[in-house]
């Protein structure tokens, strides 16, 4: 069966690896982000996680699940704890959940890359590597939805795999759940799901039909619930929303910052605002689209000059700077405050219309190998540790050093291993599709969505780790190495 490799010693010792060293981290990062009063219990609170517990505290007071701009796959769990305890307790057990795959996802990558042909040395060395991820580690002390989405799609490509060798109903199943789980936790794994899906019809030794049947069987789960989701939101809202019902927070689309983000997006521009480099700066953002006291303080922030075209000119950016900075006077209120924002609304439309007209090479092209060179540099990315750590010591520059030191290797040899096995289509396919999925998840982000937050390419670091191991490996066979 598919799943006895969980009786071999070698997993076993791949799983004492990540309870020693995601442990480690997760002592670590638990005292430097967590542990300090956060509403939620024992974690790392951010902007976003109201967005998933709200909803779910909202369900079980009988209210429904409202605001529901989010779906509803992080806040399950919480759902679930919070059934038998507090919402502190609830979001304390979630961490440790977070932690528990984090460790089981170790194994299961591993053996990843004994399916896909590694020799046991490249296995050992991904289980290390990964597990010495601080970068992905970090997350699981964190109300992201960036731990449970890395564990859950690894499992459900490991599922994959083991469908793809031994065409066993239940792998597809199993895998199918896990991505329909990721996909609830972060929409953009729909393309994941998709795609994979259409590997079992290219890949399976089958007849047609029955590839059509085991490939229907794996979007099943996902199938099933999408369905109770989007009937749910057809009764409440009156429309059709088979993932989110948009890609703005409500909060964000009703505040001067979008505009002005928008902006940013069509010329190449940083719009992450809490980024003290960021381009956004200069035109007076900084404290988000609800605002916050004090001012940040901003580092190496210029005019964007790569914004300027015929009709967009020096003078008019230093205009809309002004108005964002008059719009941000607290004395600012009522109809002012409202006209005040349809100014500066109709101001970026303005300018985003003559850029696309007027620079259409910049546009098309340019802006986005701006964001892409962002994303790579992890745009809005603070360090591993808190700015000013609690108890300084010894491990702080190493730390550091190792998290960029590992973001380039993986990023830059991931990559290049991904075009190698493009590259051997016609002999190596199973490979060659992981790395055609894992190309389109990095270059989705800055190419199709405009974005460049560096936490987005957290989720790619497993499978471009992976696609480096195998590239130093140079094996070719699936599953040669079977064990």
């Amino acid at each position: 069966m598919w799943w006895r490799w969980l009786l071999q010693r070698r997993t076993w010792w791949w799983l004492a690896i990540a309870l020693l060293l995601r442990g480690a981290y997760f002592w670590l990062f638990l005292h430097e982000h967590g542990l300090h009063g956060a509403w939620y219990g024992w974690g790392a609170e951010n902007g976003d996680t109201p967005g998933y517990f709200e909803p779910m505290d909202a369900y079980l007071s009988g209210n429904g699940y409202r605001p529901d701009f989010r779906m509803p796959g992080y806040g399950l769990p919480f759902l679930i704890f919070r059934w038998y305890t507090t919402p502190q307790g609830a979001g304390t057990a979630l961490l440790f959940l977070q932690y528990a795959l984090g460790v089981w996802s170790v194994v299961v990558l591993a053996r990843c890359t004994r399916m896909l042909g590694a020799t046991p040395r490249m296995q050992d060395l991904t289980c290390v590597a990964f597990a010495l991820f601080g970068r992905v580690a970090v997350y699981d002390v964190h109300w992201f939805t960036e731990s449970l989405c890395i564990s859950a799609t690894i499992i459900a490509v490991h599922g994959w795999l083991a469908g793809l060798r031994s065409g066993h109903w239940s792998a597809l199943l199993w895998s199918g759940a896990w991505m329909a789980w990721a996909v609830f936790l972060r929409p953009i794994q729909a393309l994941w799901l998709a795609l994979m899906a259409v590997g079992l019809v290219l890949f399976l030794s089958y007849a047609t039909r029955r590839r059509l049947i085991l490939a229907a069987l794996f979007l099943l789960p996902f199938l099933l619930v999408d369905g109770l989701w989007v009937r749910r939101n057809y009764i409440v809202h009156g429309q059709l929303a088979p993932l989110t019902r948009g890609m703005v927070m409500p909060e964000l689309a009703g505040s001067q910052m979008y505009p002005v983000m928008r902006f940013m997006q069509v010329i190449g521009g940083n719009y992450l605002h809490w980024d003290p480099s960021a381009t956004i700066r200069w035109f007076n953002m900084r404290e988000g689209p609800l605002g916050a006291p004090g001012k940040r303080t901003d580092k190496d922030v210029h005019m964007p000059l790569f914004a300027l075209s015929p009709s967009i000119t020096v003078d008019s950016l230093k205009v809309l700077a002004r108005e964002m900075a008059e719009y941000s006077d607290s004395t600012l209120v009522g109809d002012a405050r409202t006209r005040a924002l349809g100014l500066i609304t109709a101001r970026c439309d303005r300018y985003i219309a003559h850029y696309r007209s007027e620079r259409p090479w910049q546009y098309q092209v340019t802006a986005r190998v701006r964001l892409t060179g962002l994303f790579f540099r992890r745009a809005g990315l603070a360090g591993l540790l808190a700015d000013a750590p609690r108890k300084p010591g010894p491990w702080v520059t190493p730390l550091e050093v190792l998290d960029r030191a590992m973001h380039w290797s993986v990023l830059i040899g991931g990559l290049l291993g991904a075009c190698l096995f493009m590259s051997r289509w016609r002999t190596d396919r199973i490979r060659a599709w992981l790395a055609l999925l894992t190309v389109i998840g990095v270059f989705v982000v800055p190419w199709g969505l405009r974005m460049c937050e560096g936490r987005y390419l957290v989720p790619l670091y497993p499978w471009l780790l992976v696609l480096l191991v195998l590239a130093i490996a140079g094996r070719s066979m699936l599953g040669k190495s079977n064990g």
